[in-house]
């Protein structure tokens, strides 16, 4: 394939075919990370910006498991504080500071805020005392107690009833799907290579070390073997699945508990908040989140033990869906929330390291591990916040091998471009500019030049009606037409449901996930996938299903075990 853009680099603009095909070379990598989550893309973008020639596998969609499916929480934690994980605190919180300078307009500050009623935990004097200490931690100074009636003209329709008033701080907010896509686009212009739905089927341990994997593809039943120096387990709530087969094995130094967390959406309109509301929940007094995201309003998250498959999609239960509504009829009485007005629903299962006896779930620690054992480095547990430190310390442990210094393990892991310069000269609404720069950083003007100006988005008189659109907002969502067309292109799309769930979020935003937008979708990026007519006919029953089974409000009678996804032959 020739470079078609400039300013992109042929490694970036590989067909799946030829990536595939680069596998097979016989080539030894530096570094092989199994896992395109968000900890598998962080390693991946600090190895690359490191200058080590390394690959990344996954084997479903990138961020296809809890990586696409959490609170959307840069934060942190001030539960985890309170139970007395300080450390992961201070880490997160930190962490959060870097994040909100390196990732502009997709990290961003955000008021969070918390109710507090007569008689009822946490008492406003503890809250704000918990919250200085936090904003310690950060450097900062953004918390504020307000009185019932300015707290209700920050939070209005909120239960009056014996409130006492609410406390006001600052955490962040991010889309944690196009947050792997950024780590996993810088990658490959620095030269890393990243494959979706290739399968890690085993280890290489001739010896006593490890020495690569053995994989398969999506697109055939054949395997073959891709030789690393070292190779990362990155694998999330699957960390305790692949251990090299030595007597070892029978000792695992951890145990992973996949726990459950499930979502859900409505319109903004029918729930409108400004700030995240804390609220605890009158049941069991746990936390729970209702919070602007996306132009939609989020609910969640349950904690709940994950006893299904992980190859299958997880699926908010009957029970997790009565909870979280339970808790918004609780906070906003007079707003009579039903089930007719939930968008959609959406669960992941976090990768959380067992502490071991009868603990509950939301007690469990979120702090993470790594093991290194001969060619073979295991990451488990772990939050979104802290992907950075943890890439670091997984580089650490192999800085002698590669003649890597500290100081090159702590440079910034977001590319800084021209995005001032492409936010100054960019015609475009402001709203617009920041989704760009959101989801493409130091490539938004190379996105507005490929994109959108050679398609006359500006607005000028001699723009016809489809160049227009593509820099129009699909529907009330905040993504516009071009970002289909980009992601067809150059974020390896398999499925329709990862550009639907993954590369955007129109299936989770938009109501019966996105199904009347098909036909222009279609007529939209045709002519970029290799799909013929049976093939999209195929995709969009496969997509249907799908999202009826698992991001759709549960129905009473439907098993909690979804159905394996149907096979599914990918030829390009």
């Amino acid at each position: 394939m020739t470079n078609e853009f400039a300013p992109l680099s042929s490694n970036f603009q590989m067909t799946r075919q030829q990536r595939l095909a680069e596998l097979k070379d016989g080539r030894c990598w530096d570094m092989i990370i199994i896992g395109g989550g968000i900890t598998g893309a962080g390693i991946l973008k600090l190895a690359s910006q490191l200058k080590l020639k390394v690959l990344l596998l996954e084997q479903k969609d990138f961020a296809w498991g809890s990586s696409s499916r959490s609170s959307k929480m840069v934060h942190g934690g001030l539960r985890y504080m309170a139970q007395g994980q300080v450390k992961l605190t201070v880490e997160s919180v930190r962490e959060r500071q870097k994040l909100l300078k390196e990732a502009q307009d997709l990290v961003t500050d955000h008021s969070f805020v918390m109710s507090h009623y007569q008689r009822e935990f946490p008492w406003p004097w503890l809250f704000n005392a918990l919250l200085a200490v936090y904003d310690v931690f950060a450097g900062i100074k953004k918390h504020k107690f307000w009185s019932k009636l300015k707290y209700l003209s920050l939070v209005p329709k909120a239960k009056e009833q014996e409130l006492l008033g609410g406390s006001q701080f600052s955490d962040a907010l991010t889309e944690d799907a196009r947050l792997v896509q950024r780590l996993i686009q810088e990658a490959k212009l620095l030269g890393a290579q990243a494959v979706n739905y290739v399968k890690v089927l085993d280890l290489l341990t001739p010896g006593e070390q490890v020495t690569g994997v053995k994989v398969q593809a999506a697109e055939n039943a054949q395997t073959f073997t891709i030789n690393a120096k070292v190779v990362v387990n990155a694998t999330g709530a699957w960390s305790d699945a692949l251990i090299p087969p030595t007597p070892d094995k029978q000792a695992l130094p951890f145990k992973m508990r996949p726990l459950r967390g499930s979502h859900i959406i409505l319109p903004s309109w029918r729930l409108p908040v400004a700030s995240v509301i804390a609220v605890l929940h009158p049941k069991d007094k746990r936390p729970v989140q209702i919070y602007p995201w996306q132009n939609v309003t989020v609910v969640g998250t349950t904690d709940v033990e994950h006893h299904e498959d992980l190859n299958f999609e997880p699926q908010i239960s009957s029970q997790e869906f009565d909870y979280l509504m339970q808790c918004i009829r609780h906070q906003f009485p007079s707003l009579k929330i039903s089930a007719d007005d939930v968008i959609s629903s959406y669960s992941g299962v976090r990768p959380v390291i067992a502490s071991g006896g009868l603990i509950s779930p939301s007690k469990e620690k979120r702090e993470h591990g790594i093991w290194q054992s001969p060619g073979l480095i295991t990451v488990a547990g772990g939050k979104l916040t802290t992907f950075k430190l943890i890439a670091q310390q997984v580089l650490h442990k192999v800085k002698n091998d590669f003649g890597l210094d500290d100081k090159s393990l702590n440079q910034p892991i977001f590319e800084r471009g021209n995005e001032k310069d492409y936010l100054a000269s960019s015609k475009l609404p402001r709203h617009i500019q920041k989704q760009i720069n959101a989801c493409y950083g130091a490539l938004s003007q190379v996105f507005n030049e490929q994109i959108l100006s050679a398609q006359n988005c500006t607005g000028e008189a001699d723009a016809g009606e489809e160049g227009k659109e593509l820099c129009q907002t699909i529907s009330y969502s905040r993504h516009i037409w071009g970002e289909l067309l980009w992601a067809v292109k150059y974020e390896q799309v398999v499925h329709l449901d990862d550009l639907l769930l993954r590369r955007t979020r129109l299936g989770n935003v938009l109501p019966k996930g996105a199904l009347d937008y098909l036909s222009d979708i279609k007529k939209l990026c045709a002519a970029f996938l290799p799909w013929d007519e049976a093939r999209w006919q195929l995709e969009t029953k496969r997509y249907k299903r799908l999202w009826q089974e698992n991001y759709s409000c549960p129905a009473k009678d439907t098993a909690q075990n979804s159905a394996p996804e149907s096979a599914l032959v990918i030829q390009e």
